[in-house]
C-alpha cells in the first residue's frame, strides 16, 4: 500500500500540498490533481495532510484520527512567550515532593513535538524517580569527576588532554578544582550532581542516527519550557551525560539500550526557591547580511 494517496474526488486542486512539499508532490498543470511524484522522499512529517483543506490526502504516518484543528484562542502572545523565556532559570533547590507520573508524561509529550532531522523523531526517554537509583547515579558521577581530576593533575595526562581537548591551562585548573570539590562533597553525602531532584528525564538515541544529538537537544529545550509551564524547575545534568560515555556503570544503571548514546538529562522537581526578578541579556554578536 502507498504511504500517500490523494482522493481526486475530494481534491479542490489548490496545489497547497505541492507548495508545502515540492520534493514529494508535483502536478502537470495548474488545474490538475497533484501527483505523488517522489513518494520515497517522504519523511512522514504530515505537512501535506495537515494543510489540505478537504482531507483529500491520506498519509501513512498522519491518519485522520491523529489530526486536530489548531485552537487560536490557546496560542500565547509574543509577550507571554518572552516572559516565560526571560524568567526561566536553572533550578537546583527542590521541594521534598515527588513529581506525579502524569506531569512527567506531559513533559515528555512536549519534548516529542520538537523538530528533528528528516522527521526521524530519534529521541528516546528514560525516566528515573527511584531515590536510591538517583543517589547512586549522582555518587558514581561524582566519583568519576574525582578520577578525571586526578588524571588532569598528571602532567602527561594533562598534555594529552590539551592535545585533543581543552587548550586553556587556566580553564583546566579551574575544572580540576571544581571536580575535586564535587568529589569531596559527595564523600560527605552532599549531592551536588543531581541536588536531590525527585525525577530525572534522560534523552538518548541510537548511535547510528544522524543528528541524534541535535534532535535530543531540541527535545530537551521543549521539555524545559513544558516543565516550566507545569510549575516545575529543571536543570541540565551535564556531568551525568559526560560521565555516561566514559563510566561503564552508568549505562547499565540507566538501562541504556546497547548501541545508544545518552545525549541529555533534565533534573526535574517542584522548586523550593523562586526568582521574583530577571536580568537582561543581549546577543554576544550579530552579523546582518541584508544587502544594504
Amino acid at each position: 500500500m502507498s504511504r500517500i494517496t490523494i482522493d481526486p474526488e475530494r481534491c479542490v486542486r489548490d496545489g497547497l500540498c505541492v507548495r508545502v512539499c515540492e520534493k514529494v508532490f508535483s502536478r502537470e498543470t495548474i488545474d490538475s490533481v497533484p501527483l505523488v511524484a517522489h513518494e520515497d522522499s517522504c519523511n512522514g512529517c504530515g505537512h501535506c495532510a495537515l494543510i489540505c483543506p478537504t482531507g483529500a490526502i491520506w498519509q501513512e504516518e498522519s491518519p485522520p484520527e491523529l489530526i486536530h484543528p489548531v485552537e487560536p484562542r490557546l496560542m500565547p502572545t509574543y509577550e507571554q512567550v518572552r516572559e516565560m523565556i526571560v524568567t526561566r532559570r536553572s533550578v537546583r533547590n527542590f521541594q521534598d515532593r515527588r513529581v506525579e507520573r502524569e506531569v512527567l508524561e506531559k513533559v515528555i509529550d512536549g519534548a516529542c513535538y520538537a523538530p528533528s532531522a528528516k522527521n526521524s523523531r530519534s529521541t528516546e526517554y528514560i525516566v528515573v524517580t527511584d531515590k536510591a537509583l538517583l543517589a547512586e547515579i549522582a555518587a558514581i558521577t561524582a566519583q568519576w569527576l574525582g578520577d578525571v581530576s586526578r588524571k588532569l593533575r598528571n602532567p602527561l595526562w594533562r598534555r594529552l588532554y590539551m592535545l585533543y581537548g581543552e587548550k586553556d591551562v587556566e580553564e583546566i585548573k579551574r575544572w580540576v578544582n571544581q571536580f575535586d570539590l564535587i568529589a569531596e562533597r559527595a564523600r560527605n553525602h552532599w549531592d551536588v550532581i543531581l541536588f536531590k531532584a525527585p525525577a530525572v528525564l534522560f534523552f538518548h538515541a541510537r548511535r547510528s542516527i544522524r543528528f541524534g544529538e541535535t534532535n535530543a537537544a531540541l527535545a530537551v529545550q521543549n521539555a524545559v519550557y513544558t516543565a516550566s509551564s507545569l510549575g516545575l524547575g529543571s536543570f541540565f545534568t551535564g556531568y551525568v551525560v559526560a560521565a555516561c560515555s566514559r563510566e561503564k556503570r552508568l549505562p547499565l544503571l540507566l538501562g541504556l539500550p546497547k548501541g545508544h548514546i545518552l545525549y541529555g538529562g533534565l533534573a526535574l522537581g517542584y522548586p523550593e526557591l523562586g526568582f521574583p526578578t530577571w536580568i537582561e541579556r543581549t546577543a554576544q554578536h550579530i552579523t546582518w547580511r541584508d544587502g544594504t
